[in-house]
This record gives C-alpha cells, sequence and structure tokens, in this order.
C-alpha cells in the first residue's frame, strides 16, 4: 500500500510508501490508493497500446486512447452496479479481484502499471478515467456513457482474431453497426485478425439468438451490453 499523489490529468506526482490514501489535484480522493491504482491497472492492462491505437485513428491516438480506457472503466462501473443489484455481497472491492470477470487482473500488464516502465500515457489516461468519474467531471464523455448504454462488457483482439470459436460468439451477437465489425481492417500491428458480424448463437437461457449487442468500438476495443429482450443479466 501507498499514499498517491496525481495531478487531475491523471498523471503521477508521487508515491509514498506510507499511508493508502489518494490525493488528487491536491485533495483526498474517494477511493483509496490501492483501490484506485488496482481499478486504473485493470483499466491500463485491459485497453489498446499506443502503437495500435493509432492505426485505428491516426489523427487523434490519444483522444481515442482516451475515450477507451474511460469506456472501460465505465463498463466496469456498470458491472459492479448490476451485479450488486443481483448480489448485495458484491462490492466494488470484490470487482477489482474478480477475475472471472476481467482476465486482465493480475497479468504483466496489470502490474506495468505500477512499474517505473510501461506507457505513461496509457496509465495517464487510465487513471484520468477514474478521476473523471469520481468527480462527475464527464461533460466530455457523456457521449461514451450514453452509447455504452449500461453495458457491462468489452473485448479487444482476440474476438477478431478468434470469432466464431469466441465465447461472446458462441453465445451469439449482434453488431449494431456493420462498421463495428472491420475495426482491424487497416490494423498491421497486431496479426491474424478479420472481419467480424453478427452471428447466432446457441444459448439456451436467454430468448432469442442473440445474447450480446455492440455498442461502440473506442481503440482496438469493441463494447457490448445484453440483447434487449434477450433476458440475460450478469
Amino acid at each position: 500500500m501507498a499514499t498517491y499523489h496525481f495531478n487531475l490529468d491523471g498523471s503521477l506526482i508521487s508515491a509514498d510508501p506510507s499511508g493508502n490514501a489518494a490525493v488528487v489535484g491536491g485533495q483526498n480522493f474517494p477511493l483509496t490508493g490501492s483501490q484506485l491504482t488496482m481499478y486504473a491497472a485493470t483499466i491500463y492492462a485491459e485497453a489498446s497500446f499506443m502503437g495500435l491505437v493509432q492505426q485505428i485513428n491516426p489523427n487523434d491516438p490519444e483522444g481515442e486512447m482516451q475515450r477507451e480506457t474511460f469506456a472501460i472503466a465505465y463498463s466496469m462501473f456498470n458491472y459492479a452496479t448490476a451485479k450488486k443489484q443481483k448480489d448485495a455481497t458484491y462490492t466494488f472491492d470484490r470487482m477489482l479481484v474478480d477475475k472471472s470477470y476481467t482476465h486482465a487482473i493480475g497479468s504483466p500488464a496489470y502490474n506495468e502499471y505500477f512499474s517505473a516502465g510501461g506507457d505513461t500515457v496509457r496509465k495517464k489516461y487510465a487513471t484520468q478515467a477514474i478521476i473523471k468519474m469520481f468527480t462527475r467531471n464527464t461533460a466530455d464523455m457523456l457521449h461514451v456513457i450514453q452509447t455504452l448504454d449500461g453495458g457491462p462488457f468489452w473485448d479487444g483482439a482476440d474476438i477478431y482474431q478468434r470469432f466464431r470459436d469466441h465465447y461472446r460468439a458462441k453465445q451469439g451477437f449482434q453488431l449494431s453497426d456493420p462498421a463495428h465489425g472491420s475495426l482491424y481492417q487497416n490494423v498491421t500491428v497486431v496479426q491474424g485478425t478479420q472481419v467480424i458480424e453478427s452471428i447466432e448463437g446457441n444459448n439456451k437461457w436467454i430468448q432469442g439468438p442473440y445474447t450480446f449487442l455492440s455498442t461502440m468500438t473506442a481503440g482496438g476495443t469493441i463494447f457490448w451490453k445484453f440483447m434487449p429482450g434477450s433476458g440475460a443479466s450478469v
């Protein structure tokens, strides 16, 4: 544990090995130091690397990374909120260690957030996303919040590589915009990707052929909510 000092833009000022607090812009933050950094480390590990983002949106790679990291942060918030409605014991702290939800927890990329190396720009935006949420400074991300529409899930390059063999495809998904399927069409820094399309699944626990509906893409990530009317839930 440590006491972390951040600027409002998410950049790290210092880390004091004593205590367990988060100080942002000189003010005490509503999360502890460990809560804030574990949350940010998960976002960092799940988000795209800069080389990929530059190929997805060469005109504004940092803006693209900012949207992607915020969308991941907000999706996690959506999941925790929905999960707690069904299970009162599901706390924010539990989400931060829930590997069944976020596989990146504890991964090398996750641990990289805490190291001196790694991508300082991605670290900044991963942290900034949480700061924006908890300080309610989200006016510039309102479109992201509205487009996610409560959705709690996302996938990266793996779904564009595996497509029909991917868990999401086996459960069935519909693309709300066909362009979501060609996200990696002009990408060369990630190998083995393909254009994906809506695919019916075989989920006996839902109504209809689709469990998930895509909502948006940002960076190299596609975001999902449950298909309306499917009866699916967290």
